[in-house]
């Protein structure tokens, strides 16, 4: 065989391999979706959004080139875990990416949650929380967890809630146990951050319970260790 016949060989070999590593490699690529409250969004003790947990893993994945999609249509302030549960129930449609909410959950391969922290915090001021508030607080989380097991095989990761002025420490272990207890049930992951939340250097203002850049950052690290 000539040379000249060896070069073009190797040449559509390489061709070849370029086309199906690229097309391998195109579908392992990640779409992320984050769910929850205003930790979830990153809100800030300005009242505005800013640098999330969910925005850093979107840019860890997206600097290893594996990142397809991102969703943070239901990561936003004042949103609540019964809502939640009953948007997914219900299908509804995200007007944003003109899809129902099941088909985006179907198609992640990460599910971020963080809900109930600013929620609990609320119903904190205005009155204790009672044991059936609470009960009823971790049942629709299970439900949550289920119907979500139920839809999708993505990788499920839940945030814990973490104590503050407005939120005592007796009722985020009790959560938390009971989140944990879920995890473990459901087979997803739970990241605990009680511990890291009680630094204060992780909060821009001592009279808010939302924290900086730094600590969304150090939580997108857990959540990556944790995949």
């Amino acid at each position: 065989m000539s040379r000249k016949y060896k070069l073009i060989i190797i040449i559509l070999v390489s061709v070849i391999l370029t086309y199906f590593i690229y097309f391998y490699n195109k579908d392992k690529k990640i779409t992320i979706m984050a769910m929850g409250d205003s930790v979830a969004s990153g809100e800030t003790s300005y009242n505005i959004d800013g640098i999330s947990y969910n925005d850093y893993l979107k840019e860890y994945f997206k600097s290893k080139h594996l990142l397809k999609k991102y969703n943070d249509s239901y990561a936003f302030k004042n949103n609540k875990l019964e809502e939640l549960l009953e948007d997914i129930k219900n299908n509804v449609i995200d007007k944003k990416n003109n899809l129902n909410i099941q088909q985006i959950i179907h198609k992640s391969d990460i599910i971020t949650i963080s809900i109930g922290e600013e929620e609990l915090i609320k119903l904190q001021i205005t009155k204790d929380l009672s044991k059936e508030v609470l009960d009823e607080y971790i049942y629709n989380y299970d439900e949550l967890i289920k119907v979500l097991k139920d839809i999708t095989d993505a990788k499920i990761v839940i945030i814990g809630l973490y104590e503050n002025k407005y939120l005592d420490k007796s009722n985020v272990i009790i959560v938390n146990s009971n989140l944990s207890n879920i995890a473990i049930k459901y087979n997803i992951v739970f990241i605990n951050i009680n511990d890291l939340m009680l630094n204060k250097e992780y909060y821009l203002d001592s009279n808010s319970y939302y924290f900086n850049y730094k600590a969304h950052e150090i939580i997108s690290n857990m959540i990556i260790h944790s995949l």
